[in-house]
C-alpha cells in the first residue's frame, strides 16, 4: 500500500499497451482490467483520513459517514461477509482484516471466536475503530507491520484492492503472512468485460458510480477474469465467486487449493460453545430472514413484471 513514484500508470498484469474506455480509465484487453488515468502523486495516509470518511463519503458519494456506518455495516455487510468466512474456514483461526475502516468487522470477527487484527492507512481512522468497537487495529501500510511470516490463516480485504497502488506487490507480501491453507477473501467493484462504457451509461449502471469523479480512489477495476489472473499470480489459482450484498461488486475467496465448505449445522455448533459467539449466530439467523424475503420479494416481482419486461 506504499505510493508510486512519478510515472504513467501501467497494468498491474505488465502488458504495455491500453485501450481508451472512458475520460477517467483505460482498459487492458490482456487480462481484462481498467486503469485509472489519475495522477499517480497519491497520499493514502491522507486521502483516507477523517476528510475522506466525514465528509467525502457524504457529499461526494452519498453514504451515511463513518459513525452511521460503524452502526449499519454490522447487521448487513459485516454480517454477509462473516456468514461466508465461517463456510469455508470456521474459528479458532488467524485473521488481519486490512482497511478495516470503522473496525465492525474485526469486532465481530473476534466475537465469533477468530483473533483478529485491523490495519488502516489513517492513524484518525484507527483511532476511531479503537474506541468504537475496542479492536486492535495498526496504522500505516501492510508492509512496514511487524508480522512474521505465516502469522495469519486469513486475509480480509473488502472494498481494498481496487485502492492499491501496487497491487502485485501488495498482495504479495499478504500471501506471505498466510500459513499454510490460508486464504484471501476479497470484495471488490466487478468490470465487467462484455460491457462497453457507452452501454453503461445507457443504462445508468451502478457501476459506474464506482469509475465517475472516482479514479483517484480506484485505481484498478478488476474483471472476474483478470481477478482470477492476479491470484493465480500469487500461488492462489483456487478462486471461487460468491453471491455479493451489492450487484455492482464481485466477492470472493483465493486459496492454493480448492476449499471444502462447512456446513450451516458444524458453525452454528461452533458458534454456541461461547456467549459472544449466541449473539453472532442470532445476527446471522436475522440476516438469513432479511435475504429470504429479500429473494421473495425478487420473485414476486418478477412474475408481476409484464412479459416484455421480463429478463
Amino acid at each position: 500500500m506504499k505510493n508510486e513514484p512519478s510515472r504513467e500508470r501501467a497494468c498491474w498484469c505488465g502488458h504495455p499497451n491500453l485501450e481508451p474506455y472512458s475520460e477517467s480509465y483505460h482498459v487492458c484487453r490482456a487480462c481484462g482490467t481498467l486503469v485509472s488515468r489519475a495522477s499517480l502523486q497519491i497520499d493514502l495516509g491522507e486521502l483516507y483520513g477523517s476528510t475522506y470518511w466525514n465528509e467525502r463519503q457524504t457529499q461526494h458519494h452519498g453514504l451515511p459517514d463513518i459513525r452511521e456506518r460503524a452502526r449499519l455495516d454490522l447487521p448487513e455487510r459485516c454480517t454477509h461477509w462473516l456468514r461466508r468466512l465461517l463456510a469455508l474456514r470456521p474459528a479458532p483461526a488467524r485473521v488481519l482484516e486490512i482497511g478495516c475502516a470503522h473496525g465492525g468487522f474485526v469486532a465481530l470477527l473476534q466475537w465469533a471466536g477468530y483473533k483478529a487484527v485491523g490495519i488502516e492507512m489513517s492513524p484518525w481512522v484507527a483511532d476511531f475503530a479503537r474506541k468504537t468497537f475496542g479492536v486492535q487495529v495498526l496504522t500505516g501500510p501492510v508492509e512496514e507491520q511487524p508480522f512474521e511470516p505465516g502469522s495469519f490463516d486469513i486475509v480480509v480485504m473488502n472494498d481494498v484492492i481496487e485502492h492499491l497502488p501496487d497491487p502485485v506487490g501488495t498482495l504479495r507480501h499478504c500471501a506471505g503472512l498466510l500459513g499454510p491453507g490460508g486464504l484471501f477473501l476479497v470484495q471488490t467493484p466487478e468490470y465487467k468485460e462484455h460491457l462497453t462504457h457507452g452501454q453503461l451509461v445507457e443504462t445508468a449502471d451502478m457501476f459506474l458510480k464506482h469509475m465517475e469523479r472516482n479514479n483517484n480512489e480506484h485505481l484498478y477495476l478488476y474483471s472476474r477474469r483478470s481477478a482470477g489472473m492476479l491470484f493465480a499470480r500469487l500461488g492462489f489459482p483456487s478462486v471461487e465467486f460468491f453471491g455479493p450484498i451489492f450487484a455492482y461488486d464481485m466477492f470472493f475467496a483465493a486459496s492454493a487449493a480448492p476449499l471444502r465448505p462447512v456446513d450451516d449445522a458444524a458453525v452454528a455448533s461452533a458458534l454456541t460453545n461461547h456467549p459472544a459467539g449466541r449473539l453472532v449466530l442470532a445476527l446471522l439467523d436475522k440476516d438469513y430472514e432479511s435475504t429470504d424475503r429479500w429473494w421473495a420479494i425478487q420473485r414476486l416481482e418478477a412474475k408481476l413484471k409484464p412479459p416484455s419486461l421480463r429478463p
